[in-house]
């Protein structure tokens, strides 16, 4: 049989790598995007793996959208796995200059959707004997240092402390949740601000992580990680894993 995940912001970017990498591992997918027509294009690159795939217009932050993605990877016999992908920071200005309601739409993305999405597969996953979370933060949530967009700091601090929280999971519903922060990944947007950064700037900064490392990680995870564990990412450096104690 096979198994089926999820993936939120599956359209582009880092999800659509996510995405296709759990399609060549032989999983069904259902692409979770607010735009469609990326959820449809990523769909149909699927496609070609020959694996189930749905595609899906949602927007995480409404509860009715979550529902809708679940019951799609319930028709396609899951979900197994889930992978919390979607996030962003907040448009325009940030905390404190931007309006309550944005910095806290970016909260919800970064942190109350994944949290009611994990909820909402608990106990279908525990119906097809278990299953693995893996919420992707950032190494935006991680030390002590100023951050330009601290709400999303904030979210992304939060999924990393809720994740190993969720330890427990494995024993009570047979559910691994796990996570990965990663630093600047060589998506195509960080790799034009790369090229904007001055020679110094560069000099100062890590290299970026090449996208199929994390997709590594992430289906590491996935196959064999222990629930609890938070795995860093850091440009050229090897990651740093954190299991629960």
């Amino acid at each position: 049989m096979v198994e089926t995940a999820i993936v939120t912001g599956g359209g582009d970017g880092l999800g659509r790598e996510l995405a296709l990498g759990l399609a060549q591992a032989g999983y069904g997918v259902v692409v979770a995007d607010v735009d469609e027509q990326a959820a449809q294009a990523c769909a149909a690159l699927i496609a070609a793996h020959r694996t189930p795939v749905r595609a899906l217009a949602a927007d995480v932050r409404k509860p009715e959208d979550l529902d809708r993605i679940v019951a799609a990877a319930q028709e396609l016999g899951g979900p197994h796995v889930l992978v919390n992908n979607a996030g962003g920071w907040t448009p325009g200005q940030q905390y404190p200059r931007a309006a309550a309601a944005d910095w806290a739409a970016t909260i919800d993305l970064n942190l109350i959707a994944p949290m009611l999405l994990s909820q909402l597969v608990l106990e279908p996953m525990r119906a097809r004997g278990g299953g693995a979370i893996v919420n992707i933060a950032s190494s935006a949530g991680i030390g002590h240092g100023a951050y330009g967009s601290p709400e999303y700091g904030a979210a992304k601090a939060g999924l990393i402390r809720f994740t190993a929280s969720l330890a427990g999971l494995a024993d009570s519903h047979g559910i691994r949740m796990m996570g990965v922060a990663p630093d600047w990944i060589g998506l195509s947007r960080a790799v034009d601000q790369w090229h904007r950064l001055s020679e110094p700037e560069r000099a100062a900064s890590r290299p970026l992580i090449p996208p199929a490392e994390v997709v590594a990680a992430v289906l590491d995870l996935i196959h064999r990680g222990a629930a609890g564990t938070v795995v860093e990412m850091w440009g050229g450096d090897q990651p740093i894993v954190h299991t629960p104690a």
